[in-house]
């Protein structure tokens, strides 16, 4: 016994002395996220480092099936808006905020509980609060972006009045279409190009994602993703890339009617009237999640972050005349 109790204590010591080696004093000059740094880091990093960038992004509260939870907007635009930070340098994040417009699934006497929604006009109103926050504190380029459908049209509103009243006192305010918009053509054609399911909600895009950025496995993605039934979009994918390949024509000939439908809740290549079609599920779950994975979750967060740099630096070029550092 006393031999065991002496190894036992040998062990906690090296494991102790390990965990001491490899633990590491945080840096702040790496954090990105404003919630984790004090008033005064804050204040250092704008006045002292030049940072005074903000991205102001929102999330979301909803059902995606069965098998992904409520928060994932939340979670995959938290994940995105702080590597885009760290892409572009000099730019810190705002909490994101986890309710948006028109959650998928609320509605009266639901069977898919769990969402949370504002009424457009006060998600606006909760916008232009934040960007004026940013303001107050000291930044002078403020992104305003969202991973949810709902709600893009006030983040734009938001951002095109605030900019018009801030632009005298030197503030910008941006609204950055492609986080979302662009990124959801651009996904959809990379699963049409390599013959994987497009569109739907909670189906490819969502659960790749949340299966690459979840921290454990099982713990934002179930298990049952691999087998979840689930209710078809409506379209083959030759349907889907002519409607694209129509509404792109469109977008070049200058027709506002060629912006990709967004729906109530954002969702993406719904479910056709086909009379012939079998029963619906109606889980919450539209389109085939079934071959979601790690590696292909990486290749679309990796598009979504991309986008969004891509914008940011071609807009601060148009307005300030220079590029991101």
């Amino acid at each position: 016994m006393k031999t065991t109790a002496v190894l036992l204590t040998m062990l906690t010591m090296v494991s102790m002395a390990a965990r001491a080696q490899t633990a590491r004093p945080v840096n702040v000059k790496d954090i990105v996220e404003l919630e984790l740094l004090t008033h005064t880091e804050v204040s250092d990093k704008i006045h002292n480092e030049g940072t005074t960038s903000v991205i102001v992004v929102t999330g979301g509260t909803e059902e995606r099936g069965p098998h992904d939870v409520l928060g994932g907007h939340t979670l995959m635009a938290h994940h995105h808006a702080v590597e885009i930070a760290k892409k572009l340098g000099k730019t810190l994040v705002a909490p994101v905020l986890p309710i948006a417009v028109a959650a998928t699934g609320l509605r009266e006497n639901t069977t898919q509980p769990g969402g949370v929604q504002m009424p457009p006009d006060v998600f606006k109103a909760v916008q232009i609060a934040e960007i004026e926050s940013m303001a107050m504190n000291g930044f002078r380029d403020i992104f305003l972006m969202g991973d949810h459908g709902g709600g893009q049209q006030q983040l734009r509103e938001a951002a095109e009045e605030e900019d018009q009243k801030l632009a005298p006192k030197g503030v910008r305010v941006y609204y950055i279409s492609d986080f979302y918009n662009k990124t959801h053509d651009d996904v959809d054609m990379y699963l049409y190009e390599h013959k994987l399911p497009i569109g739907g909600h909670g189906a490819m895009m969502e659960t790749s994602e949340m299966l690459y950025l979840e921290p454990a496995p099982g713990v934002w993605v179930r298990p049952t993703y691999k087998t979840v039934p689930f209710d078809a979009t409506g379209q083959t994918p030759e349907q889907w890339k002519a409607a694209r390949d129509a509404r792109m024509a469109r977008q070049a000939a200058g027709d506002a009617g060629g912006q990709r439908g967004q729906g109530a809740g954002g969702q993406r290549g719904q479910r056709g009237q086909d009379p012939n079609a079998p029963p619906r599920v109606n889980n919450g779950l539209t389109g085939d999640p079934h071959p979601s994975s790690r590696e292909i979750g990486k290749t679309l967060a990796d598009i979504t972050v991309n986008n969004a740099v891509s914008e940011i630096k071609k807009v601060m070029a148009e307005r300030r005349g220079t590029t991101q550092n």
